[in-house]
């Protein structure tokens, strides 16, 4: 069963809009360019691992694919998280060529392609510290201890696996696609025993979708961007130009000459994926680029976006996102 089908991850959505938020000579964009395009390739390849993963699993399991949490200090992304009366298991994809070497003696994973190498977070401590995070969200809405585990997949036939210092047990915890189909029923023998009933496992779904939060600002804090090198304004839905100008009901390019009806819906998108889930006027107005408070208010107005609060404390917020 899905409880969350796979879509763009908000990840590549969030560097997707930096890209667009960054001048042209900033120095983070070629690294953030590279994230981008190893992330949309892993993307690809999750896809193919979904229909293995719903085909051999999804009688048993339900299923969901790129689900976000976030403690207030950490976010936590994962990948596809699946759970059952007996068991909740965490399985992390990679998508990467080469040789791949975890090393457990010193916490690093790297890659060497070639005479390069280069090094990675660590797979198995971050799908550590998920698990860690899964355990505690379990205990703090009171539900019964079900055991937590976790496989690292590597989807890349190309790659070659090499492990320094790294126990046994982690071992059998990482594997390529091909052989995936056989370890995760070695987890699941070792977790026989149901622990959670039907009606928990139901309540624990809607509260995991319930906290699934989009990992705003988590990118910026990564790649150490300051909010005064965010680009503000409106984009032309044609030729890109930045910043086009509100006229007469619309939006106007100087550049190309187009007026676009709908162009600000980027913006908020971006402003969405970049700074917070939920926007004022004041806010949109001055990320906009707009003067009046009364043509920020009636452009808001006329999404489809939720709203709470009263006046200046009214909040504009999408149901998901994208959105």
């Amino acid at each position: 069963m899905i409880g969350k089908l796979r879509s763009i991850p908000l990840k590549i959505l969030i560097l997707r809009s930096l890209l667009r938020r960054l001048s042209k000579n900033h120095p983070k964009r070629v690294q953030i360019k590279e994230e981008l395009s190893r992330r949309e390739a892993g993307y690809q390849s999750e896809e193919y691992l979904d229909t293995q993963l719903e085909q051999l699993l999804g009688s048993k399991f339900i299923i969901f694919h790129d689900i976000n949490f976030s403690d207030g200090n950490n976010s936590y992304q994962i990948d596809n998280l699946l759970i059952s009366p007996q068991l909740a298991l965490i399985i992390e994809v990679k998508n990467m060529t080469g040789e791949l070497t975890f090393d457990s003696i010193n916490d690093q994973f790297y890659q060497k392609v070639g005479d390069k190498i280069k090094g990675y977070p660590d797979p198995v401590t971050q799908v550590q510290r998920h698990q860690s995070y899964i355990k505690k969200l379990l205990a703090e809405n009171n539900f019964p201890p079900v055991p937590v585990d976790y496989l690292i997949v590597i989807n890349n036939s190309n790659a070659v696996l090499v492990f320094k210092g790294t126990s046994p047990e982690v071992r059998e915890r990482i594997c390529k696609s091909h052989s995936f189909h056989k370890r995760v029923p070695q987890i699941e023998k070792i977790h026989t025993e149901s622990i959670i009933t039907n009606k928990d496992l139901r309540k624990l779904s809607r509260l995991l979708l319930k906290l699934n939060t989009p990992p705003t600002n988590s990118i910026l804090k990564q790649y150490e961007i300051k909010l005064t090198d965010i680009l503000t304004g409106v984009h032309c839905p044609k030729c890109f130009n930045l910043p086009i100008t509100r006229n007469k009901k619309q939006w106007f390019c100087p550049s190309c000459k187009e007026y676009s009806y709908d162009a600000h819906i980027l913006a908020l998108m971006d402003y969405f994926l970049l700074f917070n889930m939920k926007i004022t006027n004041k806010q949109f107005r001055d990320f906009a680029q707009i003067t009046s408070p009364d043509t920020s208010g009636r452009i808001l107005r006329s999404t489809n976006l939720n709203t709470t609060g009263t006046n200046k404390g009214r909040y504009y917020f999408p149901e998901t996102v994208p959105w």
